[in-house]
């Protein structure tokens, strides 16, 4: 902090000259910048000098110290921190210095602790009033480093909430807004590809590819109109300007989208609002800008959207035959992925047969729903590790952050197929036990009189149902089965050396030739033709 100065006016020399000699101000900081002997040379010094402090007699010739500190004032000058001499007789004089703005006020004769004390407050004062002029020009420097951030924030606000014109002019004014208070229109613009789940980037390059977007459309906007650019979330900025007509904006946006296509390789989308005369409509206008930009979900990226091109269908949803989910949700748990491809494809073509699309968020939801019901069938029969999955891709689902539909319906066709195959593996798992329990209830029962109706409700089947999964998973029918085994049986039997007519009704037959007839017909050659064969005897 730089060194503090102080003159010394007075009539009487003896009084100035004690007042330095007797006090050392350069151990106080304080440095002496000059002295005079009346009101004329005290004004002159003051004005050439410009003291902090000023230590002054109220009456000396050419002029009093009263009318000296006036004169000042009245010129819009400041005289520093002004302590006034005067004797008691001069009360009046005091009060006037009062009135003018004087630190303090001591009364002759004084000693020259009482002129140490008071200069030394005056210090003090000086010392705290530069300390905060510091932190103000800081401040006010901070303030103006920050303005084009608080001029961002500003129009995030403005574009969610309105403004009246007579609070706004204030604002737009401490802020610098270089824009007309009048005569909008909104752009949503956002960067294309960016989407949830999508290989990661650096850091680095994608803020750098952000900044260079914006910077391009700023350099865009600034040739052709008055403007902001500002970032609205990561992938998504706010572009609003003056404009008259709507086309001029419409053109600007394209031009924005071109410029950022040729010079930072990036595909932007872009929605356009309508007209907004006055500052409270731009958050209508923004609203709108947004509804365009969301139907990028059927244009596809690269697309520049404007509200007044979207014909709404009021009253209409897009929606699907009942029928079609019912047969989709069969086809699904029996494992048919023939079947559910084919109506998803179904589904898909109705719902986006209309002339004019009908709300993205809309449509969003109802392909929401279908993969929920999807989920529902498939959840019941999932594993562990699949259910976090399918948990995972309905939640990516839900929050809906899609940039086209055919984004979505893929993901969608992901969730029906990868769950069809899921339950076609299952279903072949749990047949095979089924089968293989019935199996084993046949082999402890050769000898009995078995029946298909007998093993189905042995593994809780219908006998139809088990007929078919049966051969399907084996090859041939439960009879021609029970009959092989039987016949394997046999041989075992007939090499062990039982009697032919004791295997007979070991294995549940009750008639010898038909039994031998069936073991020929399996094994090419009778009982004891076999028996013969392979140990050697007399027939039986």
């Amino acid at each position: 902090m730089s060194e503090i100065t102080m003159c010394v006016i007075d009539d009487v020399i003896t009084v100035i000259d004690g007042i330095l000699r007797k006090i050392d101000w350069a151990k106080h900081g304080i440095a002496i910048a000059g002295t005079a002997v009346n009101g004329r040379e005290g004004l002159r010094l003051i004005r050439e000098k410009r003291p902090d402090i000023v230590l002054t007699d109220i009456r000396m010739p050419f002029g009093s110290g009263i009318d000296m500190v006036r004169e000042l004032r009245n010129r819009g000058e400041s005289p520093g921190k002004v302590i006034f001499f005067s004797g008691y007789s001069d009360f009046a004089y005091a009060q006037e210095s009062v009135r003018l703005g004087a630190f303090d006020y001591v009364l002759k004769p004084f000693t020259v602790e009482q002129i140490e004390d008071v200069v030394l407050r005056a210090k003090v004062r000086i010392e705290a009033e530069r300390a905060e002029q510091l932190d103000r020009l800081a401040l006010e420097r901070k303030l103006r480093e920050s303005l084009p951030y608080l001029r961002q924030e500003y129009f995030r606000l403005l574009i969610r909430h309105e403004e009246l014109p007579e609070r706004a002019a204030d604002k737009w004014e401490f802020l610098g807004i270089d824009m007309e208070p009048r005569g909008f229109v909104a752009i949503a613009a956002q960067i294309d590809g960016w989407k949830e789940g999508s290989p990661p980037m650096p850091v680095s390059e994608v803020e750098l590819s952000r900044f260079a977007v914006q910077n391009i459309m700023e350099e865009t906007i600034d040739r052709q109109a008055k403007g902001i650019v500002f970032r609205e979330h990561l992938e998504q900025f706010v572009i609003l300007i003056n404009a008259v007509e709507h086309s001029d904006a419409l053109a600007l946006a394209e031009a924005c989208r071109d410029n950022v296509s040729r010079f930072a390789k990036r595909d932007i989308s872009i929605g356009v609002g309508g007209l907004a005369e006055a500052i409270g409509d731009i958050a209508m206008s923004y609203g709108q800008a947004r509804t365009a930009l969301s139907y990028q979900f059927y244009f596809g990226g690269g697309s520049v959207i404007s509200y007044r091109d979207i014909e709404r269908q009021v009253g209409m949803t897009p929606h699907y035959s009942p029928d079609k989910e019912t047969e989709l949700l069969y086809c699904l748990r029996s494992g048919n992925r023939e079947g559910v491809e084919r109506l998803l494809d179904g589904i898909f073509d109705e719902c986006l047969k209309y002339p004019a699309p009908p709300d993205p968020e809309i449509m969003a939801n109802l392909f929401y729903g279908l993969a929920f019901a999807m989920y529902r069938v498939i959840a019941e029969k999932a594993g562990p590790e699949q259910r976090q999955w399918l948990d995972e891709r309905l939640a990516a689902m839900k929050r809906g952050r899609y940039s086209s539909t055919g984004e979505l319906i893929g993901d969608v066709k992901e969730l029906g197929l990868t769950g069809c195959e899921w339950l076609l593996k299952r279903q072949k798992s749990d047949a095979g036990q089924l089968i293989h329990q019935a199996i084993n209830y046949a082999s402890g029962r050769l000898g009995s009189d078995l029946t298909v109706q007998e093993c189905a409700a042995a593994v809780h089947l219908s006998p139809s149902y088990f007929s078919n999964l049966f051969k399907k998973e084996i090859g041939m029918t439960f009879m021609q089965y029970v009959t092989n085994a039987r016949m394997e049986a046999a041989k075992k039997l007939l090499l062990e050396g039982m009697q032919v007519q004791d295997i007979t009704f070991e294995l549940g037959y009750r008639d010898r030739p038909y039994f031998s007839e069936l073991f020929k017909k399996h094994t090419g050659m009778t009982p004891t033709e076999f028996r013969s064969k392979y140990v050697g005897g007399a027939a039986d």
